[in-house]
């Protein structure tokens, strides 16, 4: 909301007017205080005005931030069926597009709606898995921008049985549209990728099976 406001050169005097509200709500929004759904509709019109798309209230009750780290939770904790989890948030026609040549990286390209979505994270996850440890929420950084958010970090993510000692460099541009993640872009070192899948970066087993 703010940043859609400032985009118009508004104070948040100017939007309250615009909305028919009193700037103290217009600022208890922006702190991300809660705020009558019809509330923030009525915000919502009143940012359409000039905005060059129109702007629907999800958009503003969406918080880019806390999917951004369910989806990352999804990748982690529930891998091959992370698209299950993602549902209540994902768009029917959501796309993701992964970095790679596809003859080297299974999973590269560009694919559309849940169910292909859904068959790709599933031909990932047959040859990869998420570690255990480190935390993965210690490995990433998220931010917003504006709807939607950019996670950046380094991936443990390996190939099953073979952890990593060296992770791969990554960022994503998660898209959000009226509350729901609509596009997923996925850039990531495919060099260092390509290593890791051929099992160059593999910690070596030792005895007992133990890792060194």
């Amino acid at each position: 909301m703010r940043e859609l406001r400032l985009s118009n050169g508004w104070t948040q005097a100017e939007l309250a007017k615009r909305a028919g509200y009193s700037e103290r709500l217009i600022g208890k929004a922006e702190s991300g205080l809660p705020i009558a759904r019809d509330t923030i509709a009525d915000i919502a019109d009143a940012l359409s005005e000039s905005a060059q798309s129109r702007v629907y209230w999800e958009d503003l009750a969406c918080d880019p931030v806390q999917l951004a780290w369910k989806y990352l939770e999804a990748l982690h904790d529930y891998q091959a069926d992370a698209i299950d989890y993602m549902r209540p948030f994902l768009a029917e026609d959501v796309v993701v597009i992964v970095a790679g040549d596809p003859e080297k990286f299974p999973f590269a390209g560009k694919h559309v709606g849940i169910e292909e979505v859904d068959r790709i994270y599933k031909v990932f996850f047959s040859i990869m898995e998420a570690p255990q440890t480190p935390a993965y929420q210690d490995c990433y950084q998220v931010i917003a921008q504006g709807a939607n958010a950019v996670i950046w970090g380094e991936s443990w993510i390996h190939p099953i049985g073979h952890p990593i000692k060296t992770p791969v460099r990554f960022n994503k541009k998660l898209t959000f549209r009226r509350g729901k993640l609509i596009q997923i872009e996925d850039c990531f070192d495919t060099a260092t990728g390509l290593d890791c899948m051929r099992g160059e970066l593999s910690e070596s087993p030792g005895p007992q099976g133990e890792v060194n």
